[in-house]
């Protein structure tokens, strides 16, 4: 019987290891994976969410675009794709894009039109309607935000109202 000989670990990391002996491991080399600490654990839609949302606060609206775009990509079901989507058209807006801003707004009163914001997205999208130059559906829009959402916000419902009197709806 011959004795078992120890593995032979060449120093060229393209030679292959010779694993006769169970339990043998290669020193570890630069570069491998194994040898790193764990990564911490990717960030959840909440912190997607959040990250982008900040991006928006900073006035960076063409990097939360993005990132609100992957955020409803990635997750279309998550409990914050209302918001997501209210502030993509947020990024569309303060741009002047009105007819995408005019899209996302549009979205949330049909689609999520129990969410919280969804009084101020048709605030938003009267504001957008107007500034295509759709005055009678910027008027429609506004008119709706108080019989639609009477417990909305005063702020929401006398910003629609001032914006109803500035085009003599």
């Amino acid at each position: 019987t011959h004795p078992m000989a120890p593995p032979q670990v060449s120093s060229d990391p393209a030679q292959p290891l010779d694993l006769a002996r169970p339990g043998a491991q290669p020193p570890a080399q630069p570069g491998d994976v194994a040898a790193l600490p764990p990564a911490a654990a990717p960030p959840g839609p909440k912190e997607e969410y959040e990250a982008a949302l900040a991006l928006l606060r900073q006035g960076q609206y063409d990097s939360a675009e993005k990132s609100l775009s992957g955020f409803l990509a990635k997750h279309p079901k998550s409990r914050y794709v209302a918001d997501a989507t209210f502030n993509l058209g947020e990024t569309y807006f303060q741009r002047s894009r009105h007819r995408e801003a005019a899209e996302n707004y549009l979205k949330i009163t049909t689609s999520y039109s129990s969410a919280a914001k969804a009084p101020d997205a048709l605030l938003r999208l009267g504001q957008s309607l107007n500034a295509l130059g759709a005055k009678e559906q910027a008027c429609a829009s506004f008119a709706e935000v108080a019989r639609k959402y009477p417990n909305a916000s005063a702020t929401v419902r006398a910003s629609a109202d001032r914006e109803a009197k500035k085009l003599q709806c």
